[in-house]
């Protein structure tokens, strides 16, 4: 966005006046605003304040609508520069995989991206994925002042375990890395789970429904599956 004024003579077009240009989502828009008085009645220190207005309102407006739609492409599309297999369907938070602070082993992670401060937010037995999910969302609506109302959106959209696993096998076979199966045990776990405690339902009939009894019944008939193997 920009707001440019010519002297009279300046351009052989004979214009003089403001010029408010802006550019958004690529395509370009100018409008003009003249200082040559529709007629005499209006006195020229009038005419040039109220164009000189009607320019930096314009300006402004085009900056208001460039913010809006930056920030909803923010939230509704992954970055032009993502990387294969590592966005999410918005900006600001991409997959991964690999080691670093908070964990030794390679593992599978959410990174908030605020250039220069990046956080990872690691799927491991302490936070499986929907409760990494969770923080990282939390995190990334506080860095990027995101409305709360778009946070609360977010946090319902938990990526897929697969998502991860499509992203292993990328890194394996496009980008020359070599991560076993093992790095996405932590993903899973949280399917995995639900579908044990399913199948404890059908067995019992139903008859074993509580939560807790239904995790205690389900680490039962587990180690009981391990003892046999």
């Amino acid at each position: 966005m920009a707001i440019s004024f010519y002297e009279k003579g300046e351009l052989s077009s004979g214009f003089h006046g403001w010029r408010v240009v802006a550019t958004i989502r690529g395509k370009r828009y100018q409008k003009y605003f003249s200082l040559k008085r529709p007629n005499t009645r209006i006195t020229q220190e009038l005419w040039h304040k109220y164009q000189k207005t009607r320019a930096r309102y314009y300006d402004a407006r085009y900056m208001a609508r460039s913010a809006a739609i930056q920030y909803l492409d923010f939230i509704g599309k992954n970055h032009p520069t993502t990387r294969p297999c590592r966005g999410v369907g918005f900006q600001g938070i991409t997959l991964g995989i690999g080691t670093g602070k908070s964990a030794a082993e390679e593992t599978c992670h959410f990174s908030v991206n605020k250039r220069g401060a990046a956080t990872k937010f690691y799927i491991d037995q302490e936070a499986p994925l929907s409760q990494a999910w969770d923080r990282a969302v939390c995190h990334w609506g506080e860095v990027f002042d995101v409305r709360p109302k778009d946070i609360a959106k977010k946090l319902k959209q938990v990526p897929s375990p697969d998502q991860f696993k499509f992203l292993r096998k990328h890194l394996n076979e496009q980008e020359g890395f070599d991560y076993p199966v093992s790095v996405l045990h932590y993903v899973y776990a949280e399917q995995r789970s639900h579908l044990e405690k399913q199948k404890v339902r059908e067995t019992t009939k139903g008859e074993v429904d509580r939560e807790d009894l239904l995790t205690m019944y389900t680490i039962l008939e587990r180690q009981v599956s391990e003892f046999r193997k």
